[in-house]
C-alpha cells in the first residue's frame, strides 16, 4: 500500500500483508522500520476490544 488509508476514529492503514498457504504474513518494510522490528523479535497477537492488535514483545 503506497500511502496510508484513513479509517474511522483516527486510525490508519500503514500497510497490508496476504496470509500465505502455511498461515504466514510478511511484516512490510515500513512496519518494521516504523516499530524497529527486528529479526529473532518477539511478535504479540493481543486481543482488544473484538480486535487483533500486533504488539512488538
Amino acid at each position: 500500500m503506497d500511502s496510508e488509508k484513513i479509517l474511522n476514529k483516527g486510525r490508519r492503514v500503514l500497510a497490508s500483508s496476504v496470509i500465505t498457504r502455511n498461515y504466514q504474513i510478511t511484516m512490510p518494510r515500513r512496519v518494521r522500520a516504523l516499530f524497529r522490528f527486528e529479526e529473532g523479535d518477539l511478535v504479540l497477537f493481543v486481543v482488544e476490544d473484538g480486535k487483533l492488535i500486533i504488539e512488538k514483545g
